[in-house]
């Protein structure tokens, strides 16, 4: 495929609005995949020129969500002007937000934008337990009584909001109480992510990852609660038994599980970096391409296995697999193969 086909494939797209990573980010999430990333890049904000160019050379995109700086907190009021730019090219918007400052954050993000052109916004919950919150997030200025003012200023205002929780270790029993809380509250769509450990190699963090065998129950769990509750639920399967592993070779002839339909960009001071994959471009920077210029990279081959999923592993994690590198587990005498975090069953339940 060439350069043009590749673009004229994205129908969605991640923006990072600058690169200040953790430097200047609302929070200090002991999990942060963008402190290594600011780390690497000047310290810079994105400006309306940028979203110009990136509308303009992706001629089928569709929506547009948007992150921010890394937060939308950090930098709300050009997160709703990028969003106005990309509203009036007809694209749907989409926001990512911690929750800091509540109701703020959410009124100037949301200021002049019809609820119609904004898909949802998500907030990033990880638990319900506001102590286990904060020492997540990093931070004792988020606090769950003032987020969920936020949802409920969004909930009003007629837009639709998503939680999305990210599971480690530590909060792999919280998905229950996260799902019965909020769906008492009327939200419908939940999407939650493993903890990923691609950027954190070489650091030193309390985290862990949720084992296979946990995972999987995990997985089985929350598509039982989509299913009594009429919601619609995600979670990356991640780990598959032979029979789902069939499945997904069958399906999926791409190397890379996200297929050139999703780009993420960030938005720097020497151009706009673009990657299909955040995962692969982590620990390979050559995936990561300059969209005005670049050819973009995109693996596309028959063996159906990414070389970075077991980085996405901790070590603990990785020392149960067969061969020690996180790619096939034996869980009572039965093959389990590691996938990519791309690749979950796509129903719609409700």
């Amino acid at each position: 495929m060439d350069k043009i086909n590749l673009l004229e494939g994205v129908q969605e797209l991640t923006l990072y609005t600058g690169t200040f990573g953790r430097k200047k980010c609302t929070c200090s999430c002991i999990g942060c995949t963008q402190e290594s990333y600011g780390r690497r890049h000047k310290d810079y904000q994105g400006n309306l020129e940028q979203i110009k160019i990136i509308i303009e050379k992706l001629p089928n995109l569709k929506n547009a969500y948007i992150l921010g700086n890394p937060d939308v907190s950090v930098d709300t009021e050009f997160c709703n002007k990028a969003a106005k730019e990309f509203i009036k090219a007809g694209k749907k918007v989409m926001f990512s937000t911690s929750g800091y400052n509540g109701v703020e954050v959410a009124k100037l993000l949301t200021d002049g934008i019809e609820a119609k052109n904004i898909n949802y916004i998500s907030y990033s919950i990880d638990t319900i337990d506001n102590k286990r919150l904060q020492y997540l997030k990093g931070s004792n200025k988020i606090n769950l009584s003032e987020i969920n003012e936020a949802i409920k200023y969004c909930l009003n205002k007629g837009i639709t909001v998503k939680i999305q929780p990210t599971i480690w270790e530590i909060n792999q029993d919280d998905y229950k109480d996260i799902i019965d809380y909020y769906s008492d509250m009327g939200i419908e769509w939940f999407t939650f992510h493993a903890g990923s450990f691609e950027a954190l190699q070489g650091r030193d963090i309390p985290l862990k990852h949720v084992n296979p065998r946990k995972w999987m129950e995990i997985v089985k769990e929350i598509n039982r609660l989509a299913i009594r509750k009429n919601l619609k639920i995600k979670a990356p399967k991640i780990f598959l038994d032979d029979e789902e592993w069939k499945t997904y070779k069958n399906e999926n002839k791409v190397y890379c599980q996200n297929g050139g339909k999703g780009l993420q960009i960030w938005m720097q001071e020497d151009g706009l970096k673009a990657t299909f994959c955040p995962v692969l471009s982590e620990v390979m920077e050559d995936f990561t391409f300059d969209l005005e210029k670049e050819e973009p990279k995109l693996l596309n081959n028959e063996k159906n296995r990414c070389t970075v999923c077991s980085k996405c592993l901790d070590n603990k994690v990785k020392d149960m697999s067969v061969k020690k590198d996180g790619r096939e587990f034996l869980l009572n005498n039965q093959m389990v193969h590691n996938v990519c975090r791309y690749y979950s069953e796509k129903r719609r339940y409700g």
